[in-house]
């Protein structure tokens, strides 16, 4: 088997989820409190405008999370707590497990993903952002949320709740089916983020404690492997 092949692989099949997900926290709760409005917005358009409005007025945030991931064939559900930190444009911070089970850290040139059940740490360069649907553009522009996706407003629920839920469609295929944004009304602020994969699994993961703004320290967005894990250089 080409080793190559098999490291490229393992670094996807751990990749792919986490970095939608990463990305849109980077993207969609970067937010500031918007003062209240006469009216909320009622269609996806409008929603979208508004939070590509305010989502570029904040370079930083932290927030810890729960993630609940379903397998579709099984119905079995694996829930873990985690932590992100985030600063554009392009810096992250991704925890999940205690103790530590996967990481995925960037600094913006170099890509750290570690994961502990497979002893193992691949080092990556950071993708450009030119090419076309690349969902690497996102953490540099949000304002291209409707270029990249196909988004629909769900109908306000009865009783209405204070949330608007955004259902985004990929225009081109990334492993990913179908996102799901729920945003608070009049703040903007990310409260859940629903990912749906090629295979139909399932991850939602709701924040809380999110602190915005404020300095995020350089190290934190770097990873030294642990002692006895392999690193790989690709």
């Amino acid at each position: 088997m080409d080793h190559r092949h098999k490291h490229a692989s393992v670094s996807e099949s751990l990749l792919r989820p986490v970095r939608w997900i990463a990305t849109f926290i980077l993207g969609v709760s970067l937010l500031v409190p918007r003062t209240a409005q006469p009216a909320e917005p009622t269609t996806a358009k409008d929603v979208v405008a508004s939070v590509q409005a305010t989502y570029a007025k904040v370079t930083a945030v932290r927030a810890d999370f729960t993630q609940v991931t379903t397998n579709m064939l099984t119905g079995v559900e694996e829930k873990k707590r985690g932590r992100i930190q985030l600063e554009r444009p392009r810096k992250m911070r991704l925890e999940l497990g205690l103790p530590l089970e996967f990481a995925l850290v960037s600094d913006g040139v170099t890509q750290w993903v570690y994961s502990a059940p497979q002893k193992q740490l691949l080092v990556q360069k950071v993708l450009g952002t030119s090419s076309s649907g690349s969902i690497d553009r996102l953490i540099d522009d949000l304002g291209q949320l409707s270029d990249l996706f196909e988004v629909a407003l769900l109908p306000p629920t009865v009783p209405p709740k204070p949330i608007h839920v955004l259902i985004l469609k990929p225009k081109t295929p990334n492993g990913v089916k179908r996102l799901e944004l729920v945003v608070k009304k009049q703040s903007y602020l990310l409260q859940d983020l629903i990912l749906t994969d090629a295979n139909d699994g399932v991850t939602k993961m709701g924040f809380t404690g999110v602190v915005l703004g404020g300095d995020v320290p350089d190290a934190l967005f770097a990873f030294k492997a642990p002692p006895g894990v392999t690193v790989v250089n690709q």
